[in-house]
């Protein structure tokens, strides 16, 4: 038989075909029983809808296939909603418990692996999450012609593609993606190339042309790039904004008590795990990384985990988030613009960046605050009455209380019952593309004993309500214990170990504090370009016991900027920091009141009011 006849009939006989020895409530699983285990995954489910749910997979492979795969429409947070099929659709269940053995899942085409939603419980561990194709196009530079404006790649073994009309897409089990966004990684170092924007092609306007000059040789033309990508480099594209985020890992929503453990996630044609709406989520040795001897430079095609509006606590505990095209973790809520008050009690709001649309914002008794959005300071809290969906953009919303006149076309909308705490510990974060972790919620936060390696900032801490509106003034931070080792290689703009950079125009800067309660305690850093700490706007900010390691391992981009940057922030205490490195590291204070500077090492006793030139001037 083939495999889809084969899975035609699995479900009217997979009951017989499961051994169930040890467990009435087990079912156990073995790799032979099935060639497409979406098919008998499905057939695993039929009955079980609001109960419990609990699998034991015998070690070994097992296939999934996308043609008979479960299918839902679905609206993802910060990915792209769509059609989807789903491999495990895990929906509604008072319980679910996997257990993996070790075993390999491989995923062919476009498919989700998890799909959890509505769950009050769930425990999945001890499995590997591969694709029989990467989501993301590579190849190593063997040429480049600075005059022509040509370069030409060796196409990785893993890749398929072809031509058609000048143009290459590559291509999967049943997808295809024309070239889009782009980097250029180092080879040997399976890292972001230093001062890697220098390489970026703008994809917009300038497609590339493709030419194959012989069987896995592609010559690429109308490159516009500033620099030419150096040969030895690795070419990386992972497609067109708006298309490259089809197929996250694990998609979880309205859940709670989820831990994922022992768990390691080699490719995904998106966010390796995106987190809406859900309540305590536990990773535990959960790892987004490429398999031992790859000679892939990219796992994950975007973040490896990202949390949008749960409640609870984050944990992290032990993960491995590497090769990344995007951050390790981002923690935030969601603004919706208020584009009009119907009522004294009523709103019509949007969203306004596109993959936030039809996101389950809120419902009746959650508490919601209102922002400016030109200095994004409060200026009313409410409750929601009622929320009318009218498009997946745009919801009207009733409220329990009087609107007050503040609240106008130019304020923004948070869900602050959504919101959680994070702790992330004994994790490392490295060679990937973007930040190693964002931070904006109000809940203790606590980042302790790490290790970040990324590209861009370490730990950033943002809010902005004009353009990914991500939502969250920080209230109660703590980051300490960690290792930062030569970030900020991408040359895009400075990029901070600590950046706390709220997206506040110059104008508006001085009307309050958007963050408050950072502290920034015994770290250890390792930074070649000077910038360590950026903060604006905060009220309380301790940097201190930290030690700063001036390294040589790669050229300034960013010269002449202070170590310690703030401005418009109050009560910032700077205290016993060591800087080594050639010269005195530099305090710059700008804008700000009640700050205490004491002893410190290595440090120029003069304060000066010189803030980063480059940085967020709006």
């Amino acid at each position: 038989m083939s495999r889809l006849k084969i899975a035609a009939y699995l479900p009217l006989i997979l009951f017989f075909s499961c051994k169930q020895v040890k467990n009435d409530d087990v079912i156990y699983v073995r790799a032979s029983q099935a060639e497409d285990f979406s098919v008998f995954i499905q057939g695993l489910l039929m009955g079980r809808e609001g109960g419990k749910v609990q699998m034991e997979f015998e070690k070994g492979t097992y296939h999934f296939y996308p043609e008979q795969a479960v299918e839902k429409y679905m609206e993802i947070s910060n990915n792209d909603n769509g059609d989807k099929k789903l491999a495990f659709p895990l929906f509604d269940y008072s319980k679910v418990e996997i257990e993996g053995n070790g075993s390999d899942f491989i995923f062919h085409g476009g498919i989700i692996p998890f799909g959890l939603s509505g769950l009050e419980c769930a425990h999945m561990k001890n499995f590997n999450v591969w694709w029989d194709q990467p989501f993301t196009f590579e190849g190593e530079v063997i040429a480049n012609d600075s005059v022509q404006r040509t370069f030409t790649i060796k196409v990785s073994k893993e890749n398929q593609y072809e031509i058609i009309d000048n143009e290459l897409l590559f291509k999967g089990y049943d997808w295809k993606l024309k070239l889009g966004e782009n980097i250029v990684y180092n080879k040997e170092l399976k890292r972001p190339y230093y001062y890697t924007a220098k390489y970026e092609h703008n994809w917009h306007n300038y497609p590339l042309k493709a030419e194959e000059t012989s069987a896995g040789v592609v010559q690429f033309s109308n490159f516009n790039g500033a620099e030419m990508p150096p040969a030895g480099s690795v070419w990386v594209d992972k497609g067109p904004h708006g298309q490259n985020r089809r197929y996250p890992g694990f998609s979880i929503k309205d859940s709670k008590n989820v831990v994922l453990e022992n768990i390691n996630v080699y490719a995904s044609g998106a966010m390796a795990l995106i987190a809406e709406k859900s309540e305590d989520i536990t990773l535990k040795n959960f790892n987004v990384k490429l398999p031992e001897g790859s000679s892939r430079m990219i796992g994950a095609s975007a973040d490896a985990t990202h949390f949008v509006n749960c409640k609870g606590l984050i944990t992290l505990q032990g993960c491995q988030f590497e090769n990344m095209l995007d951050d390790a973790t981002n923690v935030h809520g969601t603004y919706m613009a208020v584009d009009e008050i119907l009522s004294g009690k009523k709103i019509r709001c949007s969203f306004m960046h596109y993959q936030q649309n039809g996101f389950d914002f809120g419902s009746r008794g959650d508490k919601v605050r209102f922002i400016s959005r030109t200095d994004l300071l409060p200026v009313q809290n409410n409750v929601i009455a009622e929320v009318l969906k009218i498009s997946d953009k745009t919801y009207e919303i009733t409220l329990m209380n009087e609107l007050g006149p503040e609240v106008t076309v130019f304020s923004a909308i948070e869900n602050t019952t959504y919101m959680a705490g994070l702790k992330m510990a004994n994790c490392t974060v490295k060679q990937n593309r973007a930040r190693s972790i964002l931070i904006s919620t109000p809940r203790k936060v606590e980042v302790l004993h790490n290790y970040f390696s990324s590209m861009m900032a370490g730990v950033r801490i943002c809010g902005d309500a004009n353009y990914w509106f991500e939502s969250g003034a920080v209230r109660e931070v703590v980051i300490r214990g960690n290792t930062f080792e030569d970030l900020a290689i991408g040359g895009h703009n400075p990029q901070a170990i600590l950046q706390i950079d709220p997206i506040i125009g110059k104008e508006y800067r001085n009307n309050g504090y958007f963050h408050r309660n950072i502290v920034f305690e015994e770290n250890t850093i390792k930074a070649f370009d000077p910038l360590i700490i950026y903060a604006l706007s905060v009220d309380g900010l301790i940097i201190r016991n930290n030690t700063i390691i001036k390294t040589n391992t790669y050229h300034e981009i960013f010269s002449g900027l202070s170590q310690i940057d703030i401005q418009n922030s109050k009560s910032v205490i700077i205290e016993n920091n060591v800087y080594n490195g050639k010269g005195l590291a530099q305090i710059s204070i700008k804008d700000c009141e009640d700050v205490s500077v004491g002893d410190q090492a290595g440090f120029s006793t003069n304060i000066v009011e010189m803030p980063n030139k480059y940085f967020y001037q709006n």
